[in-house]
């Protein structure tokens, strides 16, 4: 696309306007010396006002330090507080000296927590066939209990092998 050359009334009106605009403008030594004291006033103030913004940055990360650590230090005399009360010591040192009152009995439970994998065992869906015949198994165990004589050397070894 081809771009159309501007109408020449059109920019010798432009032209006409801006020299107008410029020509309105008056320059003075006054007006120059107010603005290069103003361009002189921001440079030398720059590094100040850095200056200032730094120091108050500073001033409210200390105070934030301070917040901090008064509310340790009201947490800190809470704690020592309750350490005055003697109800709270001896609480303490049963929880974590183990100690009791004379006439008391303390219980310890050891391994009180339980896995839950040893808890719930796998159900098998499968049904499972053995080829021992329990019923007989029950029968003949009573009979030979209650028929035999055994010596105390074998009562003794079937004692041993049960524990074990």
């Amino acid at each position: 696309m081809a771009k159309r050359p501007l109408p020449r009334v059109r920019v010798a009106q432009a032209r006409e306007f801006v020299s107008t605009w410029a020509s309105s403008l008056h320059m003075s030594g006054a007006s120059l010396l107010v603005l290069g004291l103003i361009v002189f006033g921001i440079i030398v103030l720059s590094n100040p006002l850095r200056t200032l913004i730094d120091q108050r940055q500073q001033v409210a990360d200390l105070q934030a330090q301070l917040d901090q650590k008064n509310s340790e230090l009201d947490a800190l005399t809470t704690q020592r507080a309750r350490w005055n009360d003697p109800a709270y010591i001896r609480a303490q040192a049963r929880d974590r000296l183990f100690y009791v009152m004379p006439g008391e009995t303390s219980y310890l439970v050891i391994n009180d927590v339980t896995n839950e994998k040893d808890r719930v065992r796998a159900v098998s869906a499968d049904l499972t066939h053995t080829d021992v015949d329990w019923v007989r198994g029950l029968l003949s165990s009573v009979v030979v209990a209650g028929l035999s004589e055994p010596t105390p050397a074998q009562m003794d070894a079937v004692a041993v092998a049960g524990v074990k």
